[in-house]
């Protein structure tokens, strides 16, 4: 798994989309954009924007609980509780934590936890 992640990181600055540089970016471990840590509701990259395609129960990113990154069996998924490969959290082109359910992951936020904290009205 480190040797996924070193590999990862080095492929960050050509993945990230320069709007979300100096940001919170969720990446799947494949490569796979899966949007920004931001409470911007209007957003189209924030978790927080309800109608995008990051934020939305439809869309590509983590809370869609029938997609490749949200359900509960993707070895890719935040909400898989076994997940071994779970979505990065990176900042500054440097990986700070997961986010997963899967209670062994180290540095891990949970995903319910996260768009809690994050989107909450203001």
């Amino acid at each position: 798994m480190k040797r996924g992640i070193l590999s990862l990181s080095l492929t960050l600055a050509t993945l990230t989309p320069t709007t979300a540089l100096a940001q919170v970016v969720i990446m799947a471990q494949d490569r796979t954009f899966l949007g920004i840590v931001s409470p911007n509701r209007y957003d189209s990259d924030s978790i927080c924007n309800r109608y995008g395609d990051y934020g939305s129960r439809y869309g590509n990113g983590i809370f869609n609980r029938y997609g490749k990154y949200g359900d509960r069996y993707s070895e890719q998924s935040a909400y898989n509780p076994r997940a071994e490969h779970p979505p990065l959290l990176i900042k500054n082109q440097q990986i700070i934590g997961f986010v997963s359910k899967n209670p062994k992951i180290a540095n891990r936020y949970d995903p319910d936890m996260l768009q809690i904290e994050i989107c909450q009205e203001r």
